[in-house]
């Protein structure tokens, strides 16, 4: 039986982080902190939502930029993590497991998640929109995501962490996982 292995989107096959903090900076700068040049600054908050410490803007209004007035550019055509989406490209089209996404979407701006992936060319076999908290709950062998507080869900919540795999990030070195990876392919090493 193949191993079904869930994937998060944003933080690991895409740049959300940086696209979100272009975007403020070239049409809302006066929402840039000073001396807030440095996207790893913004991810660290964001990661927990505390967009209101991350810019001079409400978190509303954070919010609002990234699923309306720029949904589409952000999520829609938002940057890859080239070397992720290549990789896991290819583990798909082998068909040795179940790729599956899992990942946090809110619901007016879905479709731009969908249409991206599918851009992409990952043809998951499911795509599964849940938040953080519910991750745990998919049915899956090993999840991948980047998240500290997902991390912290999916070990409460599967009560140990032996099948997440934490992509090292700058915002999650506080947390430490029995898997802790730089890439899809050293993931790889571990489930495949």
């Amino acid at each position: 039986m193949k191993q079904r292995i869930g994937i998060d989107v944003d933080g690991i096959l895409r740049n959300f982080s940086f696209d979100l903090y272009e975007v403020i900076k070239e049409h809302y700068p006066e929402y840039i902190k000073n001396g807030s040049d440095k996207v790893y600054s913004v991810e660290e908050t964001m990661v927990h939502w505390n967009l209101e410490s991350s810019f001079n803007a409400t978190r509303e209004e954070v919010k609002r930029i990234y699923r309306e007035e720029f949904a589409e550019k952000i999520l829609g055509n938002g940057t890859p993590f080239k070397e992720n989406v290549d990789y896991l490209r290819e583990q798909i089209k082998k068909d040795e497991h179940t790729f599956v996404a899992v990942t946090s979407q809110h619901p007016i701006c879905r479709h731009h998640t969908l249409t991206w992936l599918g851009n992409q060319g990952l043809g998951f076999q499911s795509v599964y929109f849940r938040k953080g908290r519910n991750k745990w709950q998919v049915e899956i062998d090993y999840l991948i995501d980047d998240s500290p507080v997902n991390y912290k869900y999916w070990k409460d919540g599967r009560q140990n962490d032996d099948d997440f795999i934490l992509l090292d990030r700058p915002y999650n070195q506080k947390v430490n996982p029995k898997h802790r990876v730089f890439n899809l392919r050293e993931a790889g090493g571990i489930i495949l």
